[in-house]
Order: structure tokens, then sequence, then C-alpha cells
């Protein structure tokens, strides 16, 4: 971005792309100057395409702006929109317009995708002074909806600030203001100065700013609020401006900011798109509508963000000696040459830093490039068939209620969102806790336990988890950011595989992953899957690979399959027995028993699909010795935090410890049951337990094999 502005060339893409929705209002407050109709504003789909263009420039920030956002009757549509598409929306409103029937829209956007900003500029007689009588009133009516309207909804609570400007009329009650704010439930407040128009003084604006007689009261305001910040905790109620920021504003009603050392970034960090799709930045001036320089309807983004018209754009700003505040989000002290590359040279040493600590954790910690942990996100699967029958009856409870068919949620991935956020899906079992994902992998860390694979899937369909899209995300994080997973594997039958998840998983595209789709039993809603599935193979990055994957039962016609999925996938192998360890492929597997006839037909049925297609075929050898890897390799977490050391333990009869009560890492490395198993596999070649006697499943070619050596010493 440095380099972007010394060259004035578009090197990187912005930090954000702001969109004013509209510029109308219902109010009419005294100290706006920029709320007007805009007879050609941009329609619903222009805005999803800006939105659609934002995300694939790699932006991660999108901002909608006003005006008053919620004059436009779509704009809970485009808010969700916008979250499908993996970002996080923070919405500034007058919040007069939030009836409790577009808080009930608003409550189906999830609560840590979409917060709000509530303008508040004083007490209820001075905010209705400026804003208009009945006015403030109106404005809590609309925070008081959002807030019921999430706990009917079963949410966790939204994040909502106030946004209060300080002006001349409210610098005294501000704060008791505040403290009012904190009793009413607000998270915290975000201060605000009145803009300066252009340079030189501004009239006074109907009795708000600030004159030399009223700063010693803007002064004293302050240092009481810099004494809040100071004293205030992580949680509860906070003032977000940071102690340095509240300092400037005495200085800018003076007009006696000294320049900063840090250049304005206006043109480089933000791409700012106008109600009619213009679009704009500052001139210099402080007036944006003076520098437009392109049009989303006649440009992309990223012709808008390469023009000749910017970089001219950009000249002008890099000349700019008007005053303005001058510490916003477009010139910060630390975007300074000498700080930036202060900054990179931390960077790289504590890089050099990490990468001696990933070295001496390789030799400290214990790594299981092999082995994979499974995390079972539920227990609870809408597949049919003798194997799954637990996982069904459960999935028949979890929609019981429902007064509407779960199979509009197959046609709409989304609605499944809207069930959940009415109550209509009963999750009072089931489902692995966010906190026990967190919890596990955080002790991973901590303990420099690293295992080759994480595993998502067990007996139920991960998908089907209230908080999927936000431990997916969490865990793509970890993975990017430490060693303690190689890979990210999941299955799923595909049907709640939305838009939002699939650009989750391409985001954190550089962790590799394994989507393993299960085609069996899906006939019904097979175009709804390949719909969902095509998107994401559409927006994957190289790291990740899809597996069309078919459990061979009595029937099955192999060439359809192969006809359906591999023109889909890229270069696919085909193979019957074992998944192989890269690219996308057809993988044919066979069912598993406990008695070792029905095993020997498994054998049999996948042997005849292996010779149909004449593909290769592992379908399981049993004339050779068992070594079972479980107790040194493959544990898993139930849903309800039980472990066991082996994925055929669905009963978890040989349950090890609980994670809910235990750290993993004391069960995985210190508890007496884990050690006598390793001891018995590595003696015996299988543990002792009795559901381990008459094992067949180490045979199985949907189990990983013991590792050569691995059961030695």
């Amino acid at each position: 971005m440095h380099l972007s502005r010394r060259l004035n060339r578009s090197l990187a893409p912005p930090d954000m792309v702001s969109v004013n929705v509209t510029l109308r209002c219902n109010l009419k407050c005294t100290m706006c100057t920029t709320c007007y109709d805009e007879a050609n504003e941009l329609s619903t789909d222009e805005i999803k395409s800006i939105i659609d263009q934002t995300a694939l420039m790699g932006v991660q920030i999108f901002n909608p702006l006003g005006g008053e956002p919620f004059v436009r009757k779509d704009m809970e549509e485009l808010l969700a929109y916008a979250c499908r598409r993996d970002f996080y929306i923070t919405v500034t409103t007058n919040g007069t317009l939030i009836t409790p029937k577009r808080a009930e829209e608003l409550a189906r956007i999830p609560t840590d995708r979409l917060h709000f900003n509530v303008s508040l500029d004083g007490p209820r007689d001075i905010h209705d002074q400026i804003r208009g009588p009945g006015q403030f009133d109106r404005a809590l009516r609309g925070y008081d909806a959002i807030r019921e309207a999430d706990v009917r909804a079963g949410n966790p609570p939204r994040k909502i600030l106030a946004n209060t400007i300080i002006h001349r009329q409210n610098v005294t009650a501000l704060p008791a203001f505040l403290d009012q704010q904190a009793e009413r439930g607000f998270d915290g407040v975000q201060l605000l100065n009145l803009f300066r128009h252009g340079k030189g003084e501004p009239d006074d604006i109907a009795g708000l700013w600030f004159f030399h007689d009223d700063l010693p009261a803007l002064e004293e305001l302050v240092e009481e609020l810099v004494r809040r910040v100071d004293g205030q905790g992580r949680s509860g109620y906070r003032i977000l401006n940071p102690v340095q920021d509240l300092r400037y504003i005495p200085p800018y009603y003076r007009d006696e900011l000294e320049p900063l050392e840090a250049p304005c970034w206006s043109g480089w960090k933000e791409l700012y798109i106008n109600a009619d799709g213009q679009a704009i930045m500052c001139d210099g001036q402080l007036e944006f509508l003076k520098g437009t320089f392109g049009d989303v309807r006649q440009q992309t983004l990223r012709q808008i963000w390469q023009s000749p018209e910017l970089r001219e754009r950009r000249r002008v700003v890099k000349s700019c000696s008007t005053p303005c505040m001058q510490n916003c989000y477009l010139r910060r002290p630390s975007d300074s040459a000498r700080k930036i590359l202060k900054g990179a040279a931390s960077l790289a040493l504590d890089e050099v830093r990490q990468q001696v600590r990933r070295r001496r954790s390789r030799a400290q910690g214990l790594d299981l490039p092999q082995g994979v942990l499974t995390l079972e996100l539920s227990d609870t699967a809408p597949w049919l068939g003798p194997a799954h029958r637990t996982a069904r009856r459960h999935f028949d409870d979890l929609v019981s209620d429902s007064p509407s068919p779960i199979e509009r949620c197959y046609a709409d991935p989304f609605a499944f969102y809207d069930y959940r956020n009415r109550g209509y899906l009963k999750f009072d079992r089931g489902f692995m806790g966010f906190e026990v994902v967190r919890a596990v992998v955080e002790d991973l860390q901590a303990a420099q336990i690293r295992f080759g694979t994480l595993h998502l899937s067990w007996r139920g369909e991960p998908l089907l988890h209230p908080e999927f899209a936000s431990v997916l995300r969490y865990l793509l994080e970890q993975l990017e950011r430490t060693a303690v997973f190689g890979e990210l594997r999941l299955e799923t039958d595909g049907r709640l595989l939305n838009t939002e998840i699939a650009d989750i998983a391409s985001f954190h595209g550089t962790v590799p992953q394994t989507w393993v789709i299960r085609g069996e039993g899906i006939d019904p809603f097979q175009d709804d899957v390949l719909r969902n599935v095509d998107y994401l193979l559409h927006v994957r990055k190289a790291a990740q690979r899809v597996v069309a994957s078919w459990t061979v039962e009595e029937e099955l016609d192999p060439h359809y399959f192969v006809e359906t999925w591999a023109p889909r996938l890229q270069h696919p192998w085909r193979v019957a027995g074992r998944l192989p360890d890269q690219g996308d492929g057809l993988w044919f597997r066979r069912t598993d028993h406990d008695h070792f006839q029905a095993n020997r037909q498994a054998r049999r049925r996948l042997e005849d699909v292996a010779e149909i297609l004449a593909i290769p075929c592992d379908s399981g050898d049993e004339s050779l010795p068992r070594r079972c890897p479980g107790a040194l390799a493959t544990p898993v977490v139930s849903w309800d935090g039980k472990v066991t050391l082996c994925p055929w333990d669905r009963a978890l009869s040989n349950k090890v410890g609980e994670v809910t009560s235990d750290r993993f890492s004391r069960i995985w490395t210190q508890e007496p049951a884990v050690l006598e198993a390793r001891r018995e596999a590595r003696s015996k070649g299988i543990p002792g337990g009795e559901l381990c006697r008459d094992c067949h499943f180490v045979y199985s070619p949907n189990y990983r094999q013991a590792a050569p050596g691995e059961l030695e010493g």
C-alpha cells in the first residue's frame, strides 16, 4: 500500500469499499449537508453486483452508508446478501425506521455478521432539537425492536453502539448521557466531531459548533472522556475512541492541528461509490461530490481502481493542506513511511522468531503427521439406510416442530438460517458447542500436539450445526496461523452447502482442504446438491480438493455416477476402496459391518464396481494380521465431548475421557486407559477392549492403516 502511494499506482486493492446506498433521509438534521433525493439511485441488483465485485477483488470490508440506509425498502435484503458473501457489516442508522417487522428480518442475519450504530445526539430534548420532535423516542424504539427480535429468534446478543456527536449543546450533559446509554444496554459509543466543510471557520451550524469561548468546557469534557477510557475494561459498555483521538478534538476546533507525519490515504485505502453509481473522493477541499472519477454503471470496480482519473485525484490528495480531523481512518500516525518500515522490520523479526519456535516445538511436541482427529459437530443426519438409522431418527426429532418442510432448505440453503432463527429446529442435543471446539484446538496448540488431519464428520451431517459457518471460519483461521493440523477434511451430502460456506472455504484457500461429497441418498435433491457443489468448485483455490463419494450398497449404476460428477472435477482419479491423498476424484466406498460374512459381501460388491469401471480396488484384505492404529493416531471427540480412540466405536463403549471436564491433551498423553490401549496395540496388534476383540474395521479401506513401524517401540 505504501508503494502504491509512492508510485501513484494501484498495486494493492483498497482496504474497504464504501457505498452510499442512498442519500435520502426521513429526517432533517440541523447539521447535515449530505442528504438529498437522488433520482438515479443504485438498484438492488447494482448494489449486489458491487458486493460481488468487492469480494472478488479480495477486499475484506464492505461499508454501506447513507443518508438513512433504511429509507431503502430492500435494505434487509442487501445486508443479508453482503453477510452471505462473507462480509462483516456495521450499519449506521437513525433508528426511526426499524419497525418490529423489519427487526424480525434483521434477526435472521447472524449476530456476529451484522452490527448497528444508532445515532443519538444527546438526551431527549437536545436530540429532538437537532433531529425533530419525537425522534429520540422513535430511535430508541428501533433499538429496542432489534434487541427484542434477536431475543425471540434465540440469537446471542448483537453488538449495537451509539454514534454520538460532541457539540456545543451536549458538552455538559454528555457524561450523564453516556451513563444512560450503558443502562439502556448499548455496548458502547463512537464519539464524533462535527464535520468541517472546506477551508476556514465554518458557520455556527445551528448553535452546535465550538468557538473560542466554548473550548474550556470542551477541554474539560475531553479530560473526563480520557479518564473513562483509561479506566474501562475489555467488556461492558466502552468508549471506542482511542485516547489520542480524543485529545485531537480541541485543537481540531481551534484549527491548530499540526500536519501528521502520516499522509492522507484517501484514494488508496478506500473506494467510495455514491448513490448514483459515481466513484467519489475528497477533492482537497473536503468536498467529495466534486471529486468524481468513475461510474460503476460504465466500469467495473477494478477498472475504476486502475483508472487514470483516480491517479489524477490522488495527486491532489498528495498535495492537500486543508485542515481536517487528521487522525481518521484515512490518516493514521502508524501509516507514516518511517513507522511502516519499522513495522515491516518488526514483522520480519517476529516471523523469524515464529519459525524458531515452530522448529523447537516440532522437536519438543508430539507430531502425528498421519494422525486423524475427528470432531463430531453433529450426530444428526437426513441420510437413509440401515447404517444411519440413529442419525436419521435424531434428524426427525430435529425437524419435528417445524411448521414448514425442511426440504425448502435444500432448494435454498440460506433458508436453514431462517429456520434456525425462528426456532423451527430443536438444537437441544446432538451438536458440539463452539466453546468445545475452541477448547480442544487451543489445548492442542498449548500442548504442541499436531495431527495431520482434522476430520469434521462422524455419525452426522456437520452442516446441520447451527454455527457451522462460524466454526469453519475459526478452524481455517487457526490452521492458517498454526501448524496444529495439516489439513481439514469434511464430509457432507451438500444439501445445506450455501455460498457463504463456500466463500469462507475459498477465502482461506491456502489451507489444504478435502471436501468429500456423499453421493448416496440425495437422488430427490441431486439438482440442488449439484448447484451448491458447482459454486464451491467455482470459487475454490488450489489447496482445496473435492471428492465425490459413493458408498456401494445393493444397487448402484456406477456409470451414471461417473457421468454426473467426472465433468465437474479437475482431472479426477477413480478409485474403489481407499481415499487417495491428492487431487479431485470419484471414490467408491464399501460398507462396514460387525460380522465377517457381511463384510465379505461388502468387499465383493466393491470389487464388482471396480471391475465394471476397470479401476483400482482395495477392498480390505482380512487375511493379514490385525494392526490397529487407533490408540496412537485416530481419536474421536463426540458432540457431547466424549473421547474414544476409534471411529468404529459409534456407541462410545470404549470411552477414555471427556473434554468437557478434562483437557484433551492430558487424556491423549496421560490417561491410563489410553496408555494401556497403546501398550496392547504395540504388543498384540490390537487393544484388549471388548469392542476391539472381534473388530474387523482395522481391515477396512475406510480406516487408515497403521504406518510401518508405527506400532513398534
